[in-house]
């Protein structure tokens, strides 16, 4: 999403109209590379978000929920300290127009003056809380000098402002259009950006529509003058803008020449438009991941069958060999030689005369540590074998036949689908069919199994992901309980929505947890999610870690467990 220059200049104008003077209540850290600040400020309180995701980083006001993780990361529990209680006095850009950089000013109720600086620089971007004296306290990602020589972020250190886009101009400065080199004809807008600090390529193309021909260096200047005085008056009319689907693609402080009027929708705030466009994409890239995950899946699973299925048809060759392994086994006990013989060449009595009336021969392959009889013996065995193999391989060719086709048919309703609810449908149907036994195939005693209660009669159900991962989901707390204590092996992946309530999941792993698919993590995580308290949030962060790192703390409720070592997956929620 783009979040140029004349973006957070708007955002700045918008914050410093509704924060300042306002008192910080809460922070919290709900990803690694996202901060929200709850201030309340004139009668009403607003959460501010932060982020310095490299593809996502942006400053504005946010109503959109976030779940906490159980445990405060370290900078989190940093700006608790310094800032919870601390009044913001002042919202600027020190730097000027280009510099994608804001500076938020706090007074600390002992007097104290902390400055948290948001740099929204794409793979650059940071969150960084400075003292009065310029020494960094803390940020969200520590720069070392093994990354970056020039600029190291660690506490301690001075803080040190990026470097600034050298060879460029302020478009507020002086403008002399003889001393610029002219612009190529068709590249106007790439001009633009090599020229003048702080113009995106959005920016670049909505100057040069409003500049009026000829597209010189100097009517250039006027177009994207006729753009930035929006910032001296502050006359901002935000607009979300999104394509003929009505997917939301960004959000922009002004409306666009480049974008049909028809796309472009009116936002009270820029603030509002950029949590709209951001919430929108975010569940279209939770939806894009978890699309991407499931095609893979079954396109693995697939070509697993296929090459299955070219197995058995190579079994299916060897079983039509029974009756020249059981006539090769006859041969030999008519040649009892000793062993040490590689190759025998035969009389062969089963096969016609030749022409002139003499027997035709047969070149039997020897194993040399056997004797005679020995190797007809096993030859005799591989002829048994050959017969017992092939009714079973004929029944197993046409249930891959039938698994292939149905994994064909689900990639193409993948493929197909639009929204999470058809995702789960597919992933359920696949799941189900495949996770079926095979008609005609099962054994009494696994039928005397499927009898018994399973789980000790403990409502927890099963599923089985594209490529094969049993996925076990508790139903209740008492499920939740049995499923961790008692039925997960320490190397199994066990997930549990964070920060909420919610079901516990588990996959077998059959002590190999590295090779349990991102497909299968992303399904059970969606189990998981659907059966959590905060299901229908837009976004839903599940934890998974190995269950040896599962805890459950001496008299406490069932289902109640600590973990650690966790890694997060998002899923979208039911309805989103």
């Amino acid at each position: 999403m783009i979040f140029d220059s004349l973006i957070l200049a708007a955002v700045a104008d918008e914050l410093a109209r509704t924060l300042a003077g306002g008192k910080v209540e809460r922070v919290a850290q709900p990803s690694p590379l996202e901060l929200v600040l709850t201030l309340y400020a004139r009668g009403a309180k607003h959460h501010l978000l932060l982020s310095a995701d490299p593809q996502e980083a942006r400053v504005h006001l946010t109503a959109i929920r976030r779940d906490n993780p159980a445990q405060p990361p370290p900078f989190c529990m940093l700006l608790r300290k310094y800032l919870v209680g601390a009044w913001l006095e002042d919202i600027a850009r020190p730097r000027g127009f280009g510099e994608r950089v804001l500076h938020l000013e706090f007074r600390a109720h002992d007097g104290a003056h902390y400055t948290l600086v948001a740099e929204t620089m794409g793979k650059h971007s940071n969150v960084i809380l400075v003292n009065a004296a310029g020494t960094i306290l803390g940020a969200l990602k520590h720069i070392t000098r093994e990354v970056n020589r020039i600029r190291e972020i660690r506490p301690g250190l001075p803080y040190v402002p990026p470097p600034r886009q050298r060879g460029k101009r302020d478009p507020f400065g002086h403008f002399d259009p003889d001393a610029l080199p002219p612009p190529a004809h068709g590249r106007e807008a790439e001009w633009l950006m090599a020229t003048f600090t702080g113009v995106s390529p959005l920016l670049a193309e909505e100057a040069k529509l409003r500049a009026r021909p000829p597209l010189t260096a100097e009517a250039l200047w006027y177009g994207l003058n006729e753009i930035l005085i929006t910032i001296r008056l502050g006359e901002y009319a935000p607009r979300l803008w999104s394509d003929d689907a009505g997917l939301a693609l960004g959000a922009y402080p002004i409306p666009l020449l480049s974008v049909p009027a028809r796309n472009q929708h009116p936002r009270d705030s820029i603030s509002l438009a950029l949590d709209n466009a951001s919430a929108s994409l975010e569940r279209r890239d939770a939806f894009a991941r978890a699309h991407d995950a499931l095609r893979a899946a079954l396109h693995k699973a697939r070509r697993a069958r296929e090459r299955e299925r070219e197995e058995v048809q190579k079994g299916l060759a060897n079983a039509d060999r029974a009756d020249e392994y059981q006539q090769s086994g006859e041969l030999l006990l008519a040649d009892p030689h000793p062993a040490g013989r590689t190759e025998a060449t035969l009389p062969d009595y089963y096969a016609p005369p030749n022409p002139d009336g003499t027997l035709p021969t047969r070149a039997i392959t020897l194993d040399p540590t056997q004797d005679g009889r020995a190797n007809a013996e096993r030859y005799f065995k591989k002829a048994r074998k050959a017969r017992d193999s092939r009714e079973s391989l004929q029944r197993r060719q046409q249930d891959l036949a039938a698994e292939i086709a149905a994994l064909a048919q689900a990639e193409q309703e993948a493929s197909a689908a639009t929204s999470a609810e058809q995702l789960a449908a597919v992933r359920e149907s696949v799941a189900s069919s495949l996770g079926r036994p095979q008609q005609g195939l099962e054994k009494e005693e696994d039928k005397r199994e499927r009898q018994a209660p399973a789980f000790g009669g403990h409502k927890i159900r099963t599923f089985r992901s594209p490529d094969g991962w049993e996925i076990l989901v508790g139903e209740n707390a008492t499920a939740n309980d049995y499923l961790t204590t008692r039925v997960g092996a320490p190397s199994d992946i066990w997930l549990h929505v964070r920060a909420a309530t919610s079901a516990h999941g588990l996959i077998r792993a059959q002590g190999r947890p590295a090779a349990v698919s991102p497909a299968a993590i992303q399904q059970a995580a969606e189990l998981v999610a659907a059966r959590s308290e905060v299901k229908h949030s837009s976004l839903i962060p599940v934890d998974y870690t190995l269950k040896k790192y599962v805890r459950k703390p001496r008299k406490s409720a069932p289902g109640a467990v600590t973990y650690q070592n966790e890694k997060t997956v998002y899923v979208a929620g039911i309805g989103q």
